[in-house]
């Protein structure tokens, strides 16, 4: 009977610990989506063709490549090019440094290393999550997409891109969604053309 106990007691033992590791990433925040606007916003960027889980490694060498071009200040966010279901190797993203907030000599630095684009302003959903640590890369939108894709089937609405910004790289607080409507490929040619 003394090796069920203690089976149970780790078991329960167990369970809190994933239970109090659910709640620290923020398992329990309430997920709230609502409308506003995003943009204009300019951009210089890179891209990465492949699995999101990949993504950590192509923003790695996106950093190693400004860094080497002196340069710092780096607004980050992400673009996802393609809807769910698409296989994950043709998967576009674009990984971004966002420069409107620049002074005009930095914004010149950032322009003459890397493509840069403006993405219009438009209307959007929005979302944010807290940010805890790297699994919250995966975490957060494992969370705050269900609530997105409600509200957008709720409300019949369609969006060809999807934004997640995560700020200043070396103090994330949050990982704020944006899913701008009423924006066309057409609106986006360069980055799609980037590929």
């Amino acid at each position: 009977m003394s090796i069920l106990k203690t089976i149970f007691a780790i078991a329960f033992v167990l369970f809190l610990a994933l239970l109090g590791g659910y709640a620290f990433m923020g398992g329990f925040t309430p997920v709230d989506v609502k409308r506003g606007s995003y943009g204009p916003a300019e951009i210089v960027y890179a891209t990465h063709r492949g699995p999101y889980k990949d993504l950590g490694g192509a923003w790695t060498r996106f950093q190693t490549a400004w860094e080497a071009a002196g340069l710092t200040n780096c607004n980050s966010l992400s673009l996802y090019l393609d809807p769910p279901g698409t296989p994950p190797e043709e998967l576009r993203s674009i990984i971004a440094c966002r420069i409107d907030g620049l002074s005009d000599d930095e914004k010149e630095k950032w322009r003459a290393a890397f493509p840069q684009f403006v993405l219009p302003e438009a209307e959007a959903l929005l979302s944010s999550f807290p940010f805890k640590n790297n699994a919250s890369y995966a975490f957060a939108p494992m969370n705050v997409y269900p609530a997105i894709s409600k509200k957008m089937e709720e409300e019949n609405l369609e969006a060809v891109v999807g934004i997640e910004i995560y700020g200043d790289v070396n103090s994330i607080k949050n990982i704020d969604f944006v899913i701008p409507l009423g924006l066309e490929t057409d609106d986006l040619t360069p980055l799609f053309e980037a590929f």
